[in-house]
């Protein structure tokens, strides 16, 4: 069996302390970068885009302290010119030069979207680098006051009553949006000790609000809870629970469309004036107002309207802020992409910078990040959202490889050489500070549960979510993965909507406790939740990454994530030094041969 080498590339640059000095500086200032690098060099240059140009700046040798291993070190002065600086480096070669830029070593020139990024001033919720996230579907995670649970035909929606389900009952597609469960905030207060033991920090609800249906996408009220949920004492209750056990909360801010029975829109159906210039109406259409995918119930806001913004996103009293000034301590934003003005997504980044401007006036270190189910690049120059759910450039692709198939359950034989070189393009391209606040998941209540998709296979879920919790950006586990919560049917919505079962007997507490170990790792490591993202391993079937911290001294920090998607064993041979299996303690080195079908997580401290 051929050994496959996990070798560190011939020249390094990052954004950790020994090769980026700070980030986040002011404009106008200068801030010191480094560069390290094996190659017999002649020469060093770091290059700046300056007014469209190329501009070259010399580098002086220098030495780190604690930095023992083999190479030279170059430093420089970057000026912070410019809101997004981009910058590169040039190294000459006896016969040759080379460049460094975000894509890695080449010889040819890289397009600018590949080269290292600095952003001038810029402050990201570093909580959130530290959190590792609980995603909760209110209705049917648990029930912890059955004194405010809907009664069945309490009332009509979409022209029929609603229902209800007792808890554990089997998902059925009559009762998509119509069968509430019951479960509410009492019942995630009830639940945070259990949470705290599994070592989650930090809380993402979908709506919460006043609404007709089971997933509340559909706000009737945004300035109160919903009384099923609990109210707003309830929601008081929670937040201080919460924070007082270290946990974070984020809400869920539906801002792209609004209920049918919201007042607003029940005012401009009415021809009220103001309330009709916030949504958009169109003439020879049998729906005579835009609204999300053109489901009546959902009619789309129109951002043409100031009093729109000033509601919703950017004013004093804005929904964004109300509920930071209650409690919140950062958003998810649904469909963020379709955000925007005359019923289309025009002026969509325009808007979200308003949004964050406002949130961060309210709350200094809220976490906003947005639903972009696709390419989310172009939204996230560090201006708008901190970060965006990593559907395209992390949980998509990764579950495709290890399921054989699409979220949509279209077969795929995408292999692991194309799933490195997809996350890689994804991850280069944005600022440092961006990628690490990127919002990663392998399910949720949108695509099918993870353990569905990968056949009941808890193996690969163990791989899946070893993966998760190692790579670059922010955790969040979907209520019951950790278990083995699945679902009966083939499809995303409402299938992968289960209730939460709450009898230990029906949890697969081995898959728990493997997830509470991979949740301490990742709690306990700097690299995991500061440190760059190089991939090493790139096989048909296996797949690997290091993330690496490395202080201003040349100190370094190594978690290595390594995952197969079969049971053949994997040999590899090691970086240099000591590694040590960060779960079961393992001690390795050199030529190793692994079974990587569960994932495995090597550690190493030390001089680099």
């Amino acid at each position: 069996m051929t050994s496959t080498p996990l070798l560190p590339p011939p020249a390094l640059h990052d954004h950790t302390p020994a090769y980026t000095a700070a980030l986040g500086k002011a404009q106008g200032e200068h801030v010191t970068v480094r560069l390290w690098t094996r190659l017999p060099v002649t020469a060093v240059y770091l290059k700046v885009v300056r007014v469209g140009e190329i501009e070259h700046l010399p580098t002086r040798p220098v030495s780190l302290p604690d930095f023992a291993g083999e190479g030279q070190w170059f430093e420089a002065e970057l000026p912070v010119h410019a809101a997004r600086v981009r910058y590169a480096w040039e190294l000459r070669l006896p016969d040759d030069h080379v460049n460094l830029t975000a894509a890695g070593l080449t010889h040819g020139r890289r397009g600018f979207r590949n080269w290292f990024q600095y952003l001038a001033g810029h402050v990201a919720p570093e909580w959130a680098w530290k959190s590792v996230f609980y995603q909760i579907f209110p209705d049917r995670f648990r029930d912890g006051d059955p004194s405010t649970n809907v009664k069945d035909g309490e009332y009509l929606y979409a022209g029929r009553p609603i229902e209800t389900r007792p808890w554990g009952a089997p998902i059925d597609k009559a009762g998509d949006v119509h069968a509430h469960y019951g479960g509410d905030l009492k019942g995630i207060q009830d639940a945070l000790p259990y949470l705290q033991d599994l070592g989650v920090n930090a809380l993402w609800l979908t709506p919460i609000f006043v609404s007709p249906s089971n997933h509340r996408y559909d706000i009737s009220d945004y300035r109160h809870v919903d009384p099923h949920m609990g109210g707003d004492a309830a929601f008081e209750a929670l937040t201080q629970a919460a924070h007082a056990s270290n946990f974070k909360v984020v809400l869920d801010g539906v801002f792209n469309h609004v209920g049918n029975e919201h007042a607003l829109f029940q005012a401009a159906l009415s021809g009220s004036e103001r309330e009709r210039s916030m949504f958009t109406w169109r003439e020879g259409h049998d729906l005579p107002y835009h609204a999300f995918f053109d489901v009546p119930t959902l009619p789309k806001l129109d951002y043409l309207s100031p009093d729109a913004e000033q509601e919703f996103l950017a004013g004093e009293q804005s929904v964004v802020r109300d509920w930071l000034r209650r409690g919140a301590d950062g958003w998810r934003l649904d469909v963020a992409h379709m955000i925007g003005r005359g019923g289309t997504d025009e002026g969509n980044l325009e808007l979200h910078r308003a949004l964050k401007a406002a949130a961060r006036a309210e709350k200094p270190d809220a976490y906003v990040f947005g639903e972009r189910f696709f390419d989310p690049e172009a939204a996230l120059d560090g201006r708008g959202e901190d970060g965006a759910m990593n559907y395209h450039g992390f949980g998509l692709p990764l579950m495709q490889w290890l399921s054989g198939q699409s979220y949509t359950f279209t077969p795929s034989r995408l292999g692991g050489e194309e799933l490195c070189a997809l996350l890689h393009d994804t991850y280069h391209a944005l600022a440092p500070q961006v990628a690490l606040s990127m919002f990663n998941l392998i399910d949720s209540h949108d695509v099918p549960r993870a353990l569905y998709r990968l056949g009941g296979d808890t193996r690969k879920l163990r791989a899946a979510l070893t993966l998760l919790l190692a790579y670059a950006g922010v955790p969040c586990l979907y209520y019951g993965t950790e278990i083995g919560l699945s679902q009966t049917e083939q499809g995303a919505m409402p299938w992968c909507r289960e209730s939460m079962p709450w009898n230990e007997a029906e949890w697969n507490t081995e898959l728990r406790s493997e997830v509470q170990r991979l949740i301490r790792v990742r709690r306990s490591s700097r690299a995991l939740q500061e440190g760059a993202l190089r991939f090493v391993l790139q096989t048909h079937d296996a797949v690997g990454f290091v993330r690496e911290y490395t202080a201003e001294s040349g100190q370094a920090e190594r978690v290595l994530a390594l995952a197969s998607r079969t049971a053949e064993p994997v040999a590899l041979t090691l970086p240099s030094g000591e590694w040590t299996d960060l779960l079961i303690g393992e001690r390795l080195g050199g030529e190793v041969t692994l079974d990587l079908g569960a994932g495995r997580l090597l550690g190493q401290a030390g001089p680099a």
